[in-house]
């Protein structure tokens, strides 16, 4: 229960002002910029999961960035943040679905997967539960959507 608190307010506190900020990091900036600031942040390769992993206003995460699948080569596609949760999968995504929709608006929700609009820009988040963690997933405008071949 505890750590369903901290993750409330993770996201309560990460989620507010600038939406398309992600801890003071402006996710529209270059991706040297970005990937800068993480450094400043003391953010530190996990080799075990392939990804980065520090503290985040007290709650340690684990994050990657999708570079590649973007529309403007030099800018991030995609943020990936994943909390650690304890209690049941969809517990878990019942709360925090529910903190999300006072603070954004909803549009759409495929395979129980909740999006939201958080900034002006177009910038969405997406909510998924995972093997133990909460994954936030950032979609600034610069993602480019993998579409499947005919």
């Amino acid at each position: 229960m505890k750590k369903i608190i901290l993750l409330a307010s993770l996201l309560l506190s990460s989620l507010c002002a600038n939406a398309f900020e992600f801890d003071g990091i402006d996710l529209n900036g270059s991706y040297n910029k970005i990937i800068q600031e993480i450094a400043k942040r003391g953010y530190t390769y996990n080799q075990e999961r392939n990804c980065l992993q520090g503290d985040c206003r007290g709650q340690h995460i684990y994050m990657s960035a999708n570079y590649l699948d973007v529309a403007q080569p030099g800018h991030l596609g995609q943020l990936i943040v994943d909390v650690p949760t304890e209690g049941k999968a969809e517990l878990v995504l019942k709360y925090y679905t529910e903190i999300l929709n006072i603070l954004y608006h909803q549009v759409d929700s495929h395979d129980g997967v909740p999006t939201y609009l958080v900034d002006k820009d177009g910038t969405q988040l997406k909510l998924q539960v995972i093997d133990g963690y909460a994954r936030l997933t950032y979609n600034t405008p610069y993602y480019k959507v993998k579409t499947a071949k005919k």
